[in-house]
């Protein structure tokens, strides 16, 4: 398929009505026109791993189905990135079936990357303890979990700090041995390591709040 200005900009058009939830956004042509891009080299392998995630998160009919699609056809070992986003989606039956294992598998292999930014390797390890939190496909442990977002926000995954925020507010259900909840201190802490994030900033103000 040629390359041309117009073809760029309707990809960029489209991409823009997916993050927009756009109804009139056509995702199948969508698709076709990213897995043609991918074809000729346009787009990188993080932006392609960017609108797989964007369509599996879509509530647009389709989507996420299309998103799934679109990891297998691009091939997701091509890029640490890409794989988060096939593990993502097959722990939580998005676009597909789900599979724990592999999910679990695949984000532990991130995790061991060095080729995978450091803030990637949290959002795997940040999975991971979302698995153990939520004993999806895994043993509840919360002791663990706790000790994974902690790792998660330390390779610079910013959104972990709210569940871990979350924990010392005593809002998950129970605590890890030797630890008290609610701990309103440690959780100012965590949400204070979110940075700009929004939820934690919502955290903040909402504890903040209750001590005046």
């Amino acid at each position: 398929m040629a390359v041309d200005s117009s073809w760029l900009g309707q990809i960029e058009r489209e991409w823009a009505q997916l993050r927009q939830c756009d109804a009139a956004l056509d995702v199948e042509k969508f698709f076709r026109h990213v897995v043609s891009a991918n074809k000729v080299g346009f787009l990188s392998l993080e932006s392609i791993a960017a609108i797989a995630n964007g369509l599996l998160t879509s509530p647009l009919s389709g989507a996420p189905y299309l998103g799934r699609q679109l990891l297998e056809r691009v091939g997701p070992d091509r890029h640490p990135a890409l794989r988060v986003a096939l593990a993502l989606s097959l722990l939580t039956e998005t676009g597909g079936p789900v599979d724990y294992e592999l999910g679990h598998s695949i984000l532990g292999d991130v995790i061991k990357d060095d080729s995978a930014s450091a803030p990637l390797r949290g959002m795997a390890t940040a999975a991971l303890a979302d698995s153990a939190r939520l004993a999806r496909g895994l043993d509840l442990d919360l002791e663990l979990a706790k000790e994974m977002y902690a790792t998660a926000l330390e390779l610079g995954h910013r959104a972990a700090a709210h569940n871990l925020g979350l924990y010392w507010e005593g809002r998950w259900d129970g605590s890890a041995p030797g630890d008290i909840v609610p701990d309103n201190t440690k959780a100012l802490q965590a949400y204070k390591s979110g940075g700009s994030n929004a939820k934690c900033t919502a955290r903040l103000d909402a504890l903040r709040g209750r001590q005046r």
